[in-house]
């Protein structure tokens, strides 16, 4: 597919008031453009007409069809480069704004931006993205009083204007679902409402549940601490979405149970739903999906209650998907399947996953996890790490992902040995990395803003770190940079690597204590600034450190 990328604003009817620059379009004639009933430009989802055909709309959103009168709506919203990939640059103090208007004459809809918790100012209507990826979910100041009917909602941010449309829906006829499914219950959608009513809805073994782009799920909710609505899936489930029909499961009790509480000891919020328990020895696959509002119920590791649980040998294949606004930890894997997870979004979590126990597989990719184990500070405080990871029987590896802004430690980790590749971590309450046990691997990723860089046995290779206490066990680090702090080169095979004290040099080839007068952290750009010592201080003259943000896939 060739692509453009959309520059300019956009009218209230979504379509381009400019013209795209020149990085390839969809003129009349593509096989992705289409025409519609009128013989006009029909564009592909992710896509927006402009003055010389269908330009690829940034940011591009994802967000579902309907939002239910008095409910909740959370989009996802990334912006893109020139070649259609993520634009990370920047932290995450950068704001973006969202807005609600009427089809038909144009009115503003006031909102109100929903609030997971106060750890960071969520200014009115707005949208914080870190490194190019933001999420936000939000009412309607008057939903019980705006008219059904056809709507828009927009993302702005660095100049940059995308729109949606969405239908509200007053009184949907929802299909309620019995507590055990079977025939026609085992298929939802497309475009239709589902509602969960049973305490716990089983899907048997040897069933698969089908569910269709546009389907809005909403589970209702007992409004006891620790007893949420359970879905059990013994068979398999096929959640499987689409980019212009994502598939919206969220809580009937709308922003109430997108709160993160604390009552007396529990991390349960009583108005959110459960989440899925994944059993046997199926795979179950969940795409383009928007899941919200969940994670009350029985802590069974962490002080988080699982969402997203999989157990025996169930295997899960997330992909593009959107987990958020949920007390609880959203992933959770104490069994011994394959588990992976692409193009996603975690944040505003509780906990973003535990993959547990010793023989599974996992694999992240493109994903971000932002916003994690914060919480209220009052009565108690509960971090949250971001990701988990156990297992000295495990094939683990995390490539091309961002982990930023982290109640406890941003990847904790017990025994295993793993592999993180093109990553940036940054931000952590506690420790960027703390392992017990194991070996990890480190190649072309970033470390900074955290008490300590990597807690245990580590090899390190183009990287840069900048924490405190950097590496505990180095065992390899070659053409990294580990500064302001700094470590020894005798503490390991340290190589063409720029430490913070000249008195820790004394082994390995090529090693210097000098300033490596990096871009400009101030806005997370870790990379060697010209004149930069670190640009010719490799075996060959060549750069050192982390050489900067890979080209991120986006959904």
């Amino acid at each position: 597919m060739v692509v453009a990328l959309l520059l300019v604003g956009c009218g209230d009817d979504g379509r381009s008031s400019g013209a795209p620059v020149d990085a390839g379009w969809l003129d009349a004639g593509h096989p992705d453009a289409g025409v519609d009933a009128g013989g006009g430009i029909d564009c592909q989802p992710g896509y927006e007409l402009g003055e010389r055909g269908c330009v690829l709309q940034n940011p591009r959103l994802t967000v579902p069809t309907r939002m239910v009168q008095g409910g909740t709506l959370t989009l996802r919203a990334e912006i893109l480069d020139e070649s259609g990939a993520i634009d990370p640059s920047g932290c995450f103090a950068e704001l973006g704004t969202v807005s609600m208007s009427r089809v038909a004459d144009g009115a503003d809809v006031p909102i109100s931006v929903t609030l997971f918790d106060d750890h960071l100012p969520v200014p009115d209507d707005s949208i914080r993205f870190y490194h190019g990826v933001g999420s936000v979910s939000f009412t309607l100041d008057d939903g019980a009083a705006l008219p059904a009917g056809d709507y828009r909602v927009a993302i702005e941010v660095r100049g940059l204007r995308a729109t949606s449309p969405i239908t509200l829906v007053a009184d949907p006829a929802w299909r309620v679902m019995p507590a055990t499914l079977s025939g026609a219950d085992l298929v939802w959608g497309p475009d239709e409402n589902i509602r969960i009513s049973a305490h716990t809805t089983e899907v048997p073994a040897g069933s698969t549940l089908t569910i269709h782009p546009g389907t809005s799920i909403m589970v209702d909710t007992t409004g006891g601490l620790e007893d949420g609505t359970l879905i059990n899936v013994n068979g398999r489930l096929e959640a499987v979405g689409s980019l212009d029909k994502p598939i919206h499961i969220f809580s009937q009790r709308g922003a109430a149970a997108m709160t993160h509480t604390v009552a007396g000891t529990s991390l349960s919020n009583p108005d959110a739903w459960r989440g899925i328990n994944f059993t046997g020895d199926g795979t179950s696959t969940l795409r383009w999906v928007v899941l919200t509002g969940a994670g009350n119920g029985v802590v069974t590791s962490h002080p988080r209650p699982p969402i997203l649980n999989a157990r025996d040998t169930h295997s899960l294949l997330v992909e593009d998907s959107v987990f958020a606004d949920s007390t609880g930890m959203m992933f959770q894997t104490p069994g011994t399947g394959s588990y992976t997870i692409r193009r996603s979004l975690v944040s505003r979590v509780g906990i973003g996953g535990e993959f547990l126990s010793s023989g599974h597989t996992l694999l992240i990719e493109d994903t971000w996890w932002t916003g994690i184990g914060r919480g209220p500070t009052e009565p108690l405080r509960f971090d949250g790490d971001g990701i988990h990871i156990d297992g000295v029987g495990s094939d683990q590896t995390i490539r091309r992902t961002i982990v930023a802004d982290i109640g406890d430690d941003a990847i904790d980790h017990s025994n295993s040995v793993f592999t993180v590749e093109d990553t940036v971590v940054h931000d952590a309450g506690d420790k960027a990395v703390s392992m017990t046990g194991g070996l990890a691997t480190f190649r072309n990723s970033l470390l900074f803003n955290a008490d300590t860089g990597i807690r245990g046995t580590a090899r390190v290779y183009n990287s840069t770190i900048a924490t405190g206490t950097p590496i505990t066990t180095p065992e390899i680090v070659q053409e990294s940079i580990i500064w302001p702090s700094s470590l020894q080169t005798c503490s390991g095979d340290i190589d063409y690597t720029i430490v913070g004290a000249a008195g820790d040099l004394g082994c390995g080839d090529g090693d210097q204590a000098v300033d490596p007068a990096l871009a400009d952290p101030a806005v997370c750009d870790y990379r060697p600034g010209a004149g930069s010592p670190a640009l010719t201080a490799g075996p060959a003259g060549g750069a050192i450190g982390w050489r900067g943000y890979p080209a991120f896939a986006a959904p």
